[in-house]
């Protein structure tokens, strides 16, 4: 498993909106950060974003390199450095992956 496979497994889309600033709604619309949004037009689900105004859509790592003007390479690895995907995580087995995600996500609703 890559880097990139771990990260996406691990870091669902809108983990990474909300920790990189980006206001949600309860049915996880955000203003789309591609262009000029008013209102939030711009679906995040847990695999991918989809803008309905712009168009813009891919992964976690399109969503990180489109915000902070990345290539994918670092992209991927400021995700793993910012969600603590140690680079091990590479060579898990993909239930240690899942295990880690659920970890956080308990950690993040205490």
């Amino acid at each position: 498993m890559t880097i990139y496979e771990a990260v996406k497994r691990t870091v669902p889309v809108p983990d990474a909106a909300l920790r990189y600033g980006l206001e949600t709604t309860r049915n996880g619309m955000a203003r789309c950060p591609f262009h000029k949004d008013n209102n939030p037009s711009m679906k995040l689900n847990d695999d991918y974003f989809f803008c309905f105004g712009c168009g813009e859509s891919g992964d976690v790592i399109d969503l990180t390199a489109g915000l902070y003007g990345l290539n994918n390479y670092d992209a991927v690895h400021k995700l793993a450095d910012d969600f603590g995907v140690g680079y091990e995580t590479v060579i898990l087995d993909p239930a240690k992956i899942e295990q880690k995600r659920l970890e956080r996500e308990r950690e993040q609703e205490k």
